[in-house]
């Protein structure tokens, strides 16, 4: 648990995750509303969903 931990404020943070997904968003053409709802979803989903949740359901393109 402490390794999975120690690259949490690294380059991978929720921060960069934010980031990323509110570059689709724009790259996408999603109104500035949708982006902000998303968004807030998001953070939630970072206290609900586990980092090997998360990771799994990237690798096979659906909702963890």
């Amino acid at each position: 648990m402490d390794e999975m931990l120690k690259d949490l404020n690294g380059p991978w943070s929720n921060a960069a995750c934010m980031g990323y997904c509110l570059i689709a968003m724009r790259r996408a053409g999603l109104r500035p509303t949708a982006q902000s709802r998303v968004l807030r979803v998001l953070e939630g989903v970072f206290d609900d969903v586990s980092i090997e949740d998360a990771e799994k359901a990237g690798y096979d393109n659906r909702e963890a």
